[in-house]
């Protein structure tokens, strides 16, 4: 026998579910810290910047007023680099350049390099002992020009720039305490997640599993198993809804299962009648006169009566139930119930009816209807007493539906039997004999009609006080 494969996941739902959150915590954590650690270069890229920027500002303005004074560059090495101010702290500082930031006093922590416009050096930060600078890479400088005030570049000064010449040690051991912090933290956030994924993960998957091995119980046939609720709202829910199910499922096995103890003990009766007659006659000990042939067709008309209306039930209950609507008048439907009326007159019942002066025409199946009305008054009729039963029939019309009582006054219905009435074989008085009454079927077919055409059937009753059965209608558009 072939059969369909399935693809299942090798890992669970608790690991994928612990997984996820420890990649979610540790993508945080790592885009956290390389989002920090990027504004932590860049703040410190910006500070090395503005400082440099302050510096060449400062230089720029000493090398303007030696300038003015001098007319000329040549001697700023000892001048710049020795102290002294030339204009005692009056000159302009820094003409031709945006300076910003607070002032501050003259440094050399970097090296700075004075060059002409043609690149000779004029002054420089670490002139060495022989009185001549060392090279220098320009690529590891900042340089700023120095404009004069006609516009002229006289000069241009080199600060260096730990950024392009390689960052010191100070700043490395910075950056790099950053990247070893950032590790630790992701893995510090990798630990903890993997403690509340563990535990978050258990916590959702317990209603699951609970819910799984509850499954797999009622696959095998148990349908008392019942889960537990707790947990989220959505597992509590869930549980419900999956209990319901199997009381449901329940509720239909044990209908099944007495549905076909009803159909064999309906079958049963008639079954050994005509098997006893059948036997009796071939044994010779009776003889198959009217009497007898008239006894066997009752009981195989009875048996038809029965698979029939089993048959009707099942339709029903499937909603493969056929109705033919048409519209009838309130004479033809009086018309329909003239043999009970005959009937009851011979048992000495009252039957009265009572018709709405606005009820003209209904729209319905004219068999169906019929046959709602016969099962329902038939069902009174074995509920009475003869001699003294009183039923009525009434018809009143609604704007959207009309509306049928049937009213006895018989024994009425105990207030336990009232939900179960509309059951199929369900009887009030289990001892009544199948002759009086009935197969139990009539209640039961005729609310699968009523429920066909759409309308709704119901029951008021009280011990000792009659029955009285309505049914609505629905005539939209009538």
């Amino acid at each position: 026998m072939w059969k369909k494969k399935t693809e299942t996941n090798r890992t669970g739902i608790t690991s994928r579910i612990t997984i996820v959150i420890i990649l979610v915590a540790v993508i945080s954590a790592g885009s956290s810290g390389l989002i920090a650690y990027y504004i932590s270069k860049n703040q410190f890229a910006a500070y090395v910047d503005r400082f440099g920027f302050n510096m060449g500002s400062r230089y720029a303005g000493l090398v303007l007023d030696y300038y003015d004074q001098y007319g000329t560059l040549e001697g700023l090495q000892n001048v710049v680099f020795s102290g002294r101010h030339p204009m005692n702290g009056q000159g302009r500082m820094g003409q031709g350049m945006n300076r910003s930031g607070p002032g501050m006093m003259l440094s050399t922590m970097r090296r700075v390099i004075i060059t002409d416009n043609t690149g000779r050096i004029l002054a420089d930060s670490e002139l060495n002992g022989s009185g001549s600078s060392n090279s220098f890479s320009k690529e590891d400088y900042t340089k700023y020009p120095v404009v004069y005030k006609d516009k002229r570049t006289i000069a241009i000064i080199y600060v260096f720039s730990p950024l392009k010449g390689g960052i010191s040690s100070l700043e490395n051991n910075y950056l790099a305490d950053i990247r070893a912090k950032m590790a630790d933290s992701i893995a510090v956030f990798a630990l903890l997640a993997l403690l509340v994924g563990l535990l978050l993960a258990r916590r959702m998957t317990q209603p699951i599993n609970a819910l799984s091995s509850a499954i797999h119980e009622v696959a095998r046939g148990n349908l008392g198993v019942r889960v537990e609720y707790h947990g989220d709202r959505e597992f509590t829910q869930l549980a419900g809804e999956f209990n319901q199910m199997v009381m449901q499922l329940n509720e239909h096995e044990q209908n099944r299962n007495a549905l076909m103890v009803n159909i064999a003990h309906e079958l049963r009766t008639p079954l050994s009648i005509i098997r006893g007659n059948l036997e009796g006659l071939q044994a010779g000990s009776l003889v198959l006169n009217d009497e007898m042939k008239s006894a066997l067709v009752d009981e195989i008309i009875r048996l038809t009566r029965l698979v029939k209306d089993l048959e009707t039930v099942g339709l029903a209950e499937v909603g493969a139930l056929k109705i033919n609507l048409e519209l009838i008048r309130v004479e033809e439907i009086l018309d329909s119930i003239m043999p009970l009326r005959l009937v009851m007159e011979e048992k000495g019942i009252c039957f009265a009816t009572e018709v709405d002066n606005n009820f003209q025409v209904i729209r319905a199946d004219r068999q169906r209807l019929t046959q709602i009305l016969i099962n329902l008054l038939t069902n009174a009729m074995r509920h009475t007493p003869p001699r003294e039963a009183v039923i009525k029939l009434n018809i009143s019309v609604r704007p959207d539906a009309v509306v049928f009582m049937i009213q006895d006054n018989g024994a009425g219905i105990s207030p336990e039997h009232l939900p179960h009435i509309f059951e199929r074989f369900y009887r009030v008085d289990e001892d009544r004999s199948r002759d009086a009454g009935g197969t139990g079927l009539g209640l039961a077919i005729a609310r699968s009609y009523i429920e066909a055409h759409g309308g709704r059937i119901w029951v008021e009753s009280k011990p000792g006080e009659g029955a009285s059965f309505y049914f609505t209608l629905p005539q939209k558009g009538l």
